[in-house]
This record gives C-alpha cells, structure tokens and sequence, in this order.
C-alpha cells in the first residue's frame, strides 16, 4: 500500500487537535470505533447498515487480531462491535470540507473487500476507514506508537494504582463482552445447523 501525498501532508499539517467520538447510533456511511482491551486498541470499521460493517478483520470469529488471514471483510454490526459499545467519529469544520459523500464512501470500502494486505503500522483498520472518509491514510493509534506518546500513557496508568485497577476492569469487561458474544454467536450458528 502506497502512502500518498494527502496523507502525508495530512499528518505535516495536523495541528494536535484531538479526534471527537460519540456514543450514538450509526448511519450509513459513519466510521465507527469499538474498545478492545480496555482502551488498549480499538478497532474500526465503515457502517453501511446493521447487516454491513466493512471492516479489517480475520475469518476466524472475527478476530482483528489475526493478523495472518486478516482481510477487508463486510460483517454484521453486532460481530462488529462484539458486545462493546460503538462510537462515532464527529469531524471539524475543517475536516466536514474534506470528507468524501457517503456514496463515495461505501464504494471505496466495498471496492476494498478482499484487500489482504493488512500492516499494523501502515494498513491497518484505522487507516482504512479514514481513507474511506477523508481520502487519507492514517491512524492515530499508529502514530502514537511510532512518536513515542503510547509508552508514557502506558506507563502512567502502569504507576497509578487507581488507574491500572480501572483498566484492568475495562479490559476484563471488554474481554468478557467478547467472549460471551462469541459464544452466544456461534450458539445461533450451531441451531441453523440443526
């Protein structure tokens, strides 16, 4: 995958604001977001409708994780989010400019289905869904990593006995949320069969 010029620039001109997310009900055409591991990561995707959810993931209970056999699939909304609480990502005035129609927007993730060339720090889930929106590839959560800031947070909540108990609770309710709905998902798979 190819970085090109706008995301480039993009990430030359940022300004630091942070992104705005907001727990509400998708709409065709929204990237959405879904906790993992208490904060640890989330994980992103295009919302078409509760049937489609395009989005990187592995085809092995949807597993974003596995990173060997990981592909833009559609899914479901409620394999998308596994339990866990989606949010939506509210632009800036300035970003509203740039955003691509939703039209254009749901061609672009559904002309990449199939794409297999996933990059954890390059091509990831987060730069798929704003090039579906923006036109650009990036990932926030990447460049933490790559520019230092992700180790200290870590850290900090590492230090603080209130804030490493806090995310271990989140982490294990995620976690749990996606166990059980796992379960319950292939439950109902296994009565189809029947």
């Amino acid at each position: 995958m190819a970085i090109d010029l706008n995301s480039i620039l993009s990430l030359l001109q940022d300004d630091g604001t942070p992104e705005h997310w907001a727990r509400q009900l998708p709409v065709m055409g929204d990237h959405i977001r879904v906790r993992r591991l208490g904060g640890l990561y989330y994980h992103h995707g295009i919302y078409v409708s509760d049937d489609e959810v395009i989005a990187f993931a592995g085809d092995d209970d949807y597993n974003p994780i596995d990173w060997w056999d990981t592909e833009i699939r559609a899914t479901s909304f409620e394999e998308f989010r596994q339990g866990g609480d989606v949010e939506v990502r509210q632009y800036t005035p300035e970003e509203q400019v740039q955003l691509c129609s939703v039209p254009e927007t749901i061609a672009f993730a559904r002309a990449c289905l199939g794409n297999k060339k996933y990059d954890l720090l390059f091509h990831n889930c987060e730069h798929f869904a704003n090039a579906c929106k923006l036109g650009v590839y990036r990932s926030h959560q990447t460049e933490d990593i790559l520019f230092g800031k992700a180790i200290p947070k870590a850290l900090e909540c590492l230090g603080d006995d209130a804030q490493r108990n806090q995310w271990l609770q989140d982490a294990w309710r995620d976690l749990t949320a996606q166990v059980l709905d796992k379960w319950r998902r292939d439950m109902e798979g296994k009565g189809r069969e029947t």
